[in-house]
C-alpha cells in the first residue's frame, strides 16, 4: 500500500516538474511572439552607412545604429530590407516598409509626403569639393562666374535639389551632372577636368581623400546646413508610436555617447546632429 502511495506521489511530483519546466521554455517563445515586427527599409551600396560586406552581411552606421536602437525596444523586432535609393520612400508611401533610413535630410517634397523624426542622426552640411590645386573656387559664385561643371546627388537627392535652386535663381550659369555610378568616376572627372568640382558632405570629401590617397579639398562654406532623420509613413498610428520610441531611444544613445562612438568607428570622427 505503502509503496502504491510513493509511484503515485512520485508520478505527481514530475507531472508537476514538468509541468513548471514547459511554462518556462515557453515563456521566451511568447515575448518573441508578441515583439511588433518592423520593417527598416535602407540602401547597400552606400559605403559606410548601409552596405553588403565582404561576408555578404548587410553593415553599417545606420545599420548599427538601428540595431542599438533595438536593443532598447525591446517591444520591437527591427527587420532590415534593402532597395535602390529611389525605391525606399516609395516603398514606405506603399506601406511596404515602417521606418526609411538612408541618411535622409529634410526637403519641401518629402517634408509634404512623410513624417520626419524629432531627433537628428547626424550633420548633413553640403559642401564643394575642388582639386587640390584649384585657388580660384571657394563658392557656387566662383563656379557661376567660370560657367563651371559641377556633380551634383542622384536626380531625388537633397545636394541636387540645393544646387539647382541656387543654380535658377542665378541665371542657370552652372552645369549640373548627375553623380556617377562608382566615386572612382567622380574623382577621375574632377582629376580630369570634366567637372570642375563636386558636391558632398566633409566626412565623405575625407574618406575619398584617405581611400582612393586623391589630391582634393573642400572649400568655403557650407552650401546648405542640415541633418539626416529617420523618416516615417503619414497617417499611421503605428508608425506615429514608432517614431517617439526611436526618438526616446535615439536621444538616449546620444546623452550616453553611443552614437558619437559609433560615429568615430564608422564615419572617421563626431558628427552627430546636435538638437
Amino acid at each position: 500500500m505503502r509503496k502504491s502511495k510513493l509511484i503515485v506521489f512520485t508520478a505527481l511530483l514530475l507531472s508537476i516538474v514538468f509541468l513548471v519546466a514547459g511554462c518556462q521554455s515557453s515563456a521566451p517563445a511568447d515575448g518573441a511572439k508578441n515583439k511588433k515586427k518592423i520593417i527598416i527599409g535602407t540602401g547597400s551600396e552606400y559605403k559606410p552607412y548601409c552596405f553588403i560586406d565582404d561576408n555578404n552581411n548587410l553593415n553599417g552606421f545606420e545599420v548599427e545604429v538601428l540595431k542599438k536602437i533595438n536593443e532598447r525596444l525591446p517591444q520591437y523586432e527591427f527587420e532590415f530590407k534593402t532597395f535602390d535609393f529611389n525605391a525606399i520612400l516609395v516603398s514606405l508611401e506603399t506601406g511596404k516598409i515602417d521606418l526609411a533610413a538612408h541618411q535622409f535630410e529634410v526637403n519641401a517634397d518629402r517634408k509634404n509626403k512623410y513624417v520626419f523624426g524629432e531627433v537628428g542622426v547626424t550633420t548633413y552640411d553640403l559642401l564643394l569639393a575642388v582639386k587640390g590645386g584649384r585657388n580660384d573656387i571657394k563658392s557656387l559664385d566662383d563656379l557661376a562666374a567660370i560657367n563651371g561643371t559641377v556633380e551634383v546627388g542622384k536626380a531625388s537627392a537633397n545636394k541636387t535639389a540645393v544646387v539647382d535652386k541656387w543654380n535658377k535663381e542665378h541665371g542657370n550659369k552652372l552645369k549640373l551632372i548627375l553623380e556617377a555610378s562608382d566615386v572612382t568616376l567622380t574623382l577621375q572627372n574632377l582629376n580630369s577636368g570634366k567637372t570642375d568640382a563636386f558636391v558632398n558632405v566633409q566626412r565623405n570629401i575625407d574618406t575619398f581623400k584617405k581611400t582612393y590617397g586623391v589630391d582634393i579639398k573642400s572649400v568655403g562654406e557650407p552650401i546648405s546646413r542640415s541633418n539626416s532623420y529617420y523618416l516615417y509613413r503619414k497617417g499611421d498610428a503605428t508608425g506615429e508610436q514608432l517614431k517617439k520610441d526611436v526618438d526616446a531611444a535615439l536621444k538616449a544613445l546620444k546623452e550616453d555617447g553611443t552614437l558619437r562612438a559609433l560615429s568615430e568607428k564608422w564615419l572617421g570622427g563626431d558628427y552627430i546632429a546636435k538638437e
